[in-house]
């Protein structure tokens, strides 16, 4: 999950807490981050120079403008539909501001109650529209899993998945070509996945160096009724999407 195509960040958001904790996360994944406390300090950073941000994670409760207000100023500026948003929220109930957040131009919304696997996702859907839609779309997870490889077993974490791979946390470096089985249950059911596998690719930053250190897995002839557990899964959470999907 650390990209090899940097881009550049904008954060707007008054809570320090959340400017720090969002600035780590996309830092670790590979990306360049500044920040804006208020939406005042936001329209004036835009009116100076905007065509150096590739999105704005933009929160929509801040004093003296609020997001929503800047989303207004954005959508009758000339960097309408030139400047991805993904909208955060810690007040607001998604169900009730979706449409207006669809009016005013963003590509997202999300309550501040994510996981860095959750906010990676969304920020790559948006980033990387192209690579999204090849057809084997990925959902965001975080639960363990035990794998191995020859005689030895071993325990990581998932933070994505496909009906074809997964992204495997890992502290062990795993090297493109080795053959190991991941074993696993999916968060809402309890059938124990049990799937043949191959690293495809790796992040040569091992998980005890950084948040999304790992390897890209691709599963290898999967059992039928594992295939189907995954595609009933993945579609499920694809399900309870928002804005950008």
């Amino acid at each position: 999950m650390i990209t090899k195509d940097s881009k550049n960040i904008l954060i707007a958001d008054d809570s320090e807490f959340f400017r720090v904790k969002l600035s780590e996360i996309m830092t670790e994944a590979g990306h360049k981050v500044k920040c804006v406390s208020d939406g005042r300090e936001l329209i004036e950073r835009l009116k100076r120079k905007s065509d150096d941000i590739d999105i704005l994670i933009l929160d929509l409760q801040m004093p003296h403008i609020d997001g929503f207000g800047a989303l207004e100023w954005i959508s009758k500026s000339p960097i309408k539909d030139k400047l991805p948003v993904l909208a955060i929220t810690g007040a607001y109930d998604p169900s009730e501001v979706i449409d207006r957040l669809k009016d005013l131009g963003a590509k997202g919304l999300m309550t501040k109650a994510f996981t860095p696997e959750q906010i990676m996702h969304r920020v790559n859907r948006i980033l990387f529209p192209v690579s999204v839609e090849r057809g084997d779309p990925r959902v965001p997870i975080s639960i363990p899993v035990d794998f191995f490889i020859g005689g030895a077993s071993y325990t990581g974490y998932l933070l994505n998945i496909s009906v074809s791979g997964l992204f495997l946390h890992a502290k062990q470096g795993l090297q493109p070509g080795t053959e190991l089985h991941v074993k696993f249950s999916l968060p809402d059911s309890n059938r124990v996945l049990e799937l043949k596998s191959t690293v495809v690719w790796c992040t040569h930053i091992s998980g005890e160096d950084n948040l999304f250190g790992g390897a890209g897995i691709r599963f290898t002839d999967p059992e039928k009724e594992d295939q189907e557990e995954l595609e009933r899964y993945i579609k499920a959470e694809l399900e309870k999407s928002g804005l950008d999907e």
